[in-house]
C-alpha cells in the first residue's frame, strides 16, 4: 500500500499538468462517489503543502472548471448539488497553509474546528431553526435514496443533531484529508516523519478554555446550539485523543495492538469511541500524558 500511495503521490507531483488531470478526474468522480472528494482535495493539498498556498489555490480554481462542467452536464443525485469537494477543499487548503508554515498539526485542526463551529452557528442564526433547515434539505436528499424517509431521522433523534453532525463530518473529513496529503508528502520527501508529527499533536489549554466558554455562552443565549458546538468539539479533541494513543503506544513500545482498541471502537460503536477519545484528548490538554516539551505542547 505504501508503494502504491507513493507512486500515486509522485504522479501528482510530476508536473502541473498531471496534477490538474488527476485532481480533475477525482473531482468529477466525487460528484457521484463521495470518497473521491477526499482524494481530490488531498491531491490539491499535497501541492499546497509542497509548493505553497498560491500554487494550491491556482490548482483548485483550475480543477473547479471541469468539475463544474461535469456537474452541469451530468447532474448528481438530489442533495449533492453542493459537492463535498466545495466544503472540504477550502478547509484543506487553509489547513495546509498553516501546516506548511510551522510543521505542527494542532493549528490546522483548530482552524478546521473553528470554521465548522462558525458554520453551525451561522446556519442556526440565519435560518432561525436549524432543525427545520436540515429537514428541508433531507426532504430533497432522500429522493435519491431508495427506502429513506425523513421520518426515520425524526424518530431516532438525528434530525435535531444534524446541525452539529454535518459540521462534525465535514471537519473530520477535512482533517483526515489533510493527514492523507501530509502522508503522501512524507512518503515522497520525508520518510517515517508522518507518524512522529501526528503523535506530537496537542492543542493548547487556551483552546479548551475557549470551547468551554463558547458552550457556556450558547447555553444561556442560544441553547439549541449547545449540542451542535459540543459535537464539533468532540471531533476536534477525538483527534488529539488518537494522537495520545499513538504517542503513548510508541513511547512504551507496546506495538500495534496498543492502538487497535480505539479504532475498533470507532468502527463498531463510533459514538462511544469518539466521545472516549475526545475525553482523553481534553484531559491531555491539561495533563500532557506524552510529556511533550513546552515548545511543542504550548501551541501545537
Amino acid at each position: 500500500m505504501r508503494e502504491v500511495m507513493r507512486d500515486f503521490a509522485g504522479l501528482i507531483m510530476r508536473g502541473e499538468g498531471l496534477a490538474f488531470l488527476v485532481a480533475s478526474l477525482l473531482g468529477a468522480l466525487s460528484l457521484y462517489f463521495l470518497p473521491a472528494a477526499s482524494f481530490c482535495a488531498a491531491a490539491i493539498g499535497l501541492v499546497g503543502l509542497r509548493q505553497g498556498a498560491v500554487k494550491g489555490v491556482v490548482l483548485a480554481l483550475a480543477v473547479a472548471v471541469p468539475v463544474t462542467v461535469c456537474g452541469y452536464l451530468f447532474p448528481p443525485r438530489p442533495g449533492l448539488e453542493l459537492p463535498l469537494l466545495v466544503l472540504i477543499g477550502p478547509l484543506v487548503l487553509g489547513a495546509a497553509a498553516l501546516l506548511r508554515r510551522d510543521g505542527r498539526q494542532g493549528p490546522p485542526l483548530l482552524f478546521i474546528g473553528a470554521v465548522c463551529m462558525a458554520g453551525a452557528i451561522a446556519i442556526e442564526l440565519i435560518s432561525g431553526d436549524s432543525a427545520a433547515f436540515w429537514k428541508g434539505w433531507l426532504q430533497h436528499a432522500v429522493k435519491g435514496v431508495k427506502g429513506a424517509t425523513v421520518q426515520g431521522f425524526e424518530e431516532n433523534g438525528t434530525l435535531v443533531l444534524m446541525n452539529g453532525l454535518i459540521p462534525l463530518l465535514v471537519g473530520a473529513s477535512a482533517f483526515l484529508t489533510l493527514l492523507l496529503a501530509r502522508w503522501w508528502q512524507s512518503l515522497l520527501y520525508n520518510p517515517d516523519q508522518f507518524g512522529p508529527e501526528f503523535q506530537r499533536l496537542r492543542l493548547p489549554r487556551t483552546a479548551l478554555a475557549a470551547v468551554v466558554a463558547l458552550l457556556l455562552l450558547v447555553h444561556f443565549l442560544r441553547p439549541a446550539l449547545e449540542m451542535h458546538i459540543l459535537l464539533v468539539g468532540i471531533m476536534i479533541y477525538a483527534f488529539q485523543g488518537l494522537a495520545v494513543v499513538h504517542g503513548v503506544v510508541t513511547q512504551r513500545g507496546i506495538g500495534w495492538t496498543g492502538w487497535l482498541p480505539p479504532y475498533l471502537a470507532l468502527v463498531f460503536v463510533p459514538q462511544f469511541g469518539a466521545v472516549g477519545l475526545a475525553v482523553l484528548g481534553a484531559a491531555d490538554a491539561l495533563a500532557n500524558f506524552r510529556r511533550l516539551p513546552a515548545a511543542e505542547s504550548g501551541a501545537a
